[in-house]
């Protein structure tokens, strides 16, 4: 038997158009579907309660403002200066507040998601930070993390869960992530495919090809994490991915019984050796597709919650799952943090 029961660890990479900006413009497609992950992300959190799953939302720093002004009391004197220009956040035109620019401004919704039962609010940066890429530094990086905490706190929140965008990790940086006040991270999926790497250099086909495939087919269950793997020497936790909830693609339709066996083949495995299933995506990906996208999910979360009666799987956040291990004192209990009664 296990020694602790299995976890299923979601985490949102809440960025809107942050993580997009360098590759996705005001005139395509998906800006304007931004507002259709808006809608997603509060659905999504309304999912999440009525089913009582916990989930970190790393949302980058800047769409905690409401209004221009806000964000400006909180940028950082020490930015990167990134040699592919398209990577610089700073130069992005940014309108009076969250009515005039809901590309950008995320205020409201990071109150929502805060006020949401189950929810952490985490952090993916400031600025949507990117940790490999030239032009950037451990100082730098710090400003960055100093920022999203300080516009953390203008709210109310303090910030233990950090997702690095791209999750570009750097071990180098394992300090400033501590100094800053952070608890946990979401490390890069233990495969070839999904190791960091600088912008771009991960989008070669054979990268793009492997992470695919490995959505639908695998000799093996997706990987999942044992509980006394988290804990580093250095003191931080490392909660690594085990899959991404890849969006529907209706040229893949036939293909979506595969991609289901996937995941629930995770989250058996997870249950049944008492170990970490990290599911991961961001809510943008649900802004198209969303009766297919919500199915997808709905189905997984009936996995779960068989295996949460049968094996006494738990819904943990990124933080709760860092307080296992940390600490004697159990995470908050909802209807499934700890199984069956």
């Amino acid at each position: 038997m296990p020694n602790r029961p299995g976890a299923l660890v979601i985490s949102l990479d809440f960025e809107l158009h942050w993580g997009l900006r360098d590759h996705v413009g005001p005139h395509d497609a998906l800006y304007g579907r931004l507002n259709e992950a808006r809608r997603a992300a509060a659905d999504l959190a309304s999912l999440f309660a009525s089913r009582h799953i916990r989930a970190t939302w790393a949302t980058v720093g800047f769409l905690f403002a409401s209004a221009r002004r806000d964000l400006d009391a909180h940028l950082p004197e020490q930015r990167p200066t990134y040699e592919r220009a398209d990577l610089n956040p700073y130069a992005e035109s940014i309108g009076l507040d969250e009515e005039h620019d809901p590309e950008h401004l995320a205020g409201s919704l990071v109150d929502m998601i805060a006020g949401t039962a189950g929810q952490e609010v985490g952090s993916h940066t400031f600025s949507h930070y990117y940790c490999l890429d030239r032009g950037q530094n451990e100082a730098t990086f710090r400003a960055d993390l100093a920022a999203a905490q300080s516009i953390a706190r203008w709210r109310g929140l303090e910030l233990t869960s950090l997702v690095l965008p791209r999750n570009q990790w750097n071990p180098d940086y394992t300090d400033a992530v501590l100094d800053l006040g952070f608890r946990c991270i979401r490390g890069p999926q233990r495969a070839w495919s999904h190791q960091p790497r600088p912008s771009g250099d991960d989008q070669n086909v054979l990268r793009r090809g492997a992470r695919l495939a490995d959505a639908y087919v695998g000799t093996s269950p997706p990987p999942t994490t044992a509980w006394d793997q988290v804990l580093q020497p250095s003191g931080l936790c490392d909660i690594p991915a085990s899959a991404f909830l890849r969006p529907f693609s209706p040229g893949r339709q036939r293909l979506e019984p595969l991609r289901l066996a996937r995941l629930r083949s995770g989250l058996r495995h997870a249950a049944r050796h008492g170990r970490i299933f990290h599911m991961w995506w961001h809510p943008h990906n649900f802004s198209q597709h969303q009766a297919e996208n919500f199915a997808m999910l709905e189905h997984v979360l009936d996995e779960f919650e068989q295996l949460a009666r049968t094996d006494g799987m738990q819904s943990l956040s990124m933080g709760d799952a860092a307080s296992v291990v940390t600490s004697r004192h159990q995470p908050p209990r909802s209807d499934h943090s700890l199984g069956p009664a």
